[in-house]
C-alpha cells in the first residue's frame, strides 16, 4: 500500500511538472508565435534577397532599324554604371541587411521583455488573489460571529455593521483579484498561443543580488542605432560614385552590309555635366549620417540614465523587500493571531480589531507589490543589457 501511494504521488508530481510553464518556457513560445518576430524575420529574409539584387544592370535594348532606307537591321545597346556604383550598392544592401537584423533583434527583445513582465505580473495576481481568498474566509468568519454576538447582546449595532461591511468589502476585492488574475492570464495565452498554461512558478524574490552595470553597446536599440549610422554612411559613398561617369555598348551596322564587323559595335559614355547634382545628393546622404549619428548618442545617453534610475529602484526593492521576509511579514503573521485571540477572549472591540488586522494583511499586500518592483527592475536591468 505504501508503495502504491508513493507511486501515485511520484505520478502527481510528474503531471504537475508537465502542466507547468515557466518564463523561459513562456518566451520561446511567444517568440514562435508572435506575429511581431515572423515579420521582422520576413524582413530580413528579404534584405538578403536585396543583396543579389544589388547588381542590378538595367535590360539591354534590342532595336530594328533602316539605317540606309535600304534593309533593316538589328542592333543591341547594354549600358552599365561605373563598377564603384555596383560595389557600394552591394555595401548598402549588406547595411541594410544588417540593420533589419538589428531589427529583429530589438523586436524579439521587446518582446521577451513584454512577456517576462506578463508572467511576472501574473504571478503577483495570483498570489494577492490567494492572499484576498485567505483574508475573504478569515473577514466571512467574523462577519457570522459579530451577527451572532450582537443577536446575543454581547456587541452593538456599530461593531456588528463595522465588521459586516468589512467583509463585504474584501470579499469584493477577493473577486476583483480573482478576475485580474484570470484576464492576465489569458494575456498570456495570446502572447504564447497556449490555451493552457497549467501552473505558474510561484512568486518569489531574487534577493541573491543586482546584477552589475552592462555594457550599453549589448543594449538591442543602441545597437540599432549605431547600424543605422553605418547604413547612412554606405549611402555617402554610394551618393559619391553616382557622380562617376556611365558607359554603354552596342553593336548595330549604320553602314552597308559589306561593313567589316569590327566597325558595327558602339561604345559610349556618360560624362556627369550636371555636378550640381551629384553634390546635392552627396550633401543630403552626409547630413542624413550625421542625424543617423546623433539619435544614437541620444540613445546611449537614454539608455544610461534608465540603467542608473532602474538599477537605483532596484537597490531600493531589495532593502524593502529584505526587511520584510526579516522583519515584517512575520510581524504581521503574529499580529493576526494575536488580534484574532484578543477578539475571541473579547478584550478588544471590532472597531479596533479590524483597524488592526487591515494593517497586518496591507504589509503582506506591500511585500508582494516590492517583490514585484525587485523582479520587474532585474528584469529591466536584463532588458536593455539584451541579456532576456
Amino acid at each position: 500500500m505504501k508503495k502504491i501511494n508513493t507511486l501515485l504521488g511520484l505520478m502527481l508530481l510528474a503531471q504537475l511538472a508537465i502542466t507547468q510553464t515557466t518564463p523561459d518556457e513562456a518566451v520561446r513560445a511567444a517568440l514562435q508565435n508572435n506575429p511581431i518576430t515572423r515579420a521582422a524575420a520576413f524582413d530580413v529574409q528579404a534584405k538578403k534577397y536585396g543583396e543579389k539584387a544589388s547588381f542590378n544592370l538595367p535590360n539591354p535594348e534590342v532595336n530594328a532599324e533602316s539605317p540606309t532606307g535600304e534593309f533593316f537591321v538589328v542592333g543591341i545597346t547594354q549600358s552599365f554604371e561605373f563598377p564603384t556604383v555596383y560595389a557600394r550598392q552591394k555595401q548598402v544592401a549588406k547595411a541594410e541587411t544588417a540593420l533589419a537584423q538589428a531589427g529583429q533583434r530589438l523586436e524579439e527583445n521587446d518582446l521577451k521583455y513584454a512577456v517576462r513582465s506578463l508572467y511576472l505580473e501574473t504571478q503577483v495576481a495570483e498570489f494577492q488573489s490567494r492572499q484576498w481568498a485567505e483574508r475573504d474566509s478569515l473577514y466571512q468568519a467574523i462577519g457570522v460571529a459579530a451577527a451572532r454576538q450582537f443577536a446575543g447582546g454581547e456587541i452593538d449595532f456599530l461593531q456588528k455593521t463595522l465588521a459586516e461591511i468589512e467583509a463585504g468589502k474584501v470579499q469584493q476585492e477577493r473577486l476583483a483579484a480573482v478576475q485580474k488574475a484570470w484576464v492576465l492570464r489569458q494575456q498570456l495565452s495570446i502572447y504564447t498561443g497556449k490555451n493552457d498554461l497549467g501552473t505558474l512558478l510561484p512568486l518569489g524574490a531574487d534577493t541573491v543580488g543586482l546584477l552589475p552595470m552592462s555594457e550599453i553597446s549589448g543594449n538591442p536599440s543602441v545597437f540599432y542605432q549605431e547600424q543605422t549610422a553605418k547604413l547612412a554612411e554606405q549611402q555617402i559613398s554610394l551618393a559619391k560614385s553616382r557622380a562617376l561617369p556611365n558607359f554603354s555598348l552596342g553593336y548595330l551596322n549604320q553602314g552597308p552590309r559589306s561593313t567589316p564587323i569590327d566597325y558595327r559595335f558602339r561604345a559610349s559614355v556618360g560624362i556627369p555635366l550636371w555636378a550640381g547634382q551629384y553634390r546635392a545628393g552627396t550633401h543630403a546622404a552626409k547630413a542624413e549620417s550625421q542625424a543617423a549619428v546623433a539619435r544614437a548618442e541620444a540613445q546611449t545617453q537614454t539608455v544610461v540614465m534608465e540603467s542608473q534610475r532602474t538599477k537605483t529602484e532596484a537597490t531600493t526593492a531589495l532593502l524593502k523587500v529584505k526587511y520584510y521576509e526579516l522583519q515584517a511579514l512575520s510581524q504581521s503573521r503574529s499580529l493576526i493571531i494575536a488580534a484574532n485571540r484578543l477578539r475571541e477572549a473579547g478584550q478588544v472591540d471590532y472597531v479596533a480589531f479590524l483597524r488592526t488586522l487591515d494593517g497586518a494583511y496591507s504589509v503582506q499586500r506591500e511585500y508582494a507589490e516590492q517583490v514585484q518592483a525587485l523582479n520587474l527592475a532585474q528584469l529591466r536591468l536584463r532588458y536593455l543589457a539584451g541579456e532576456l
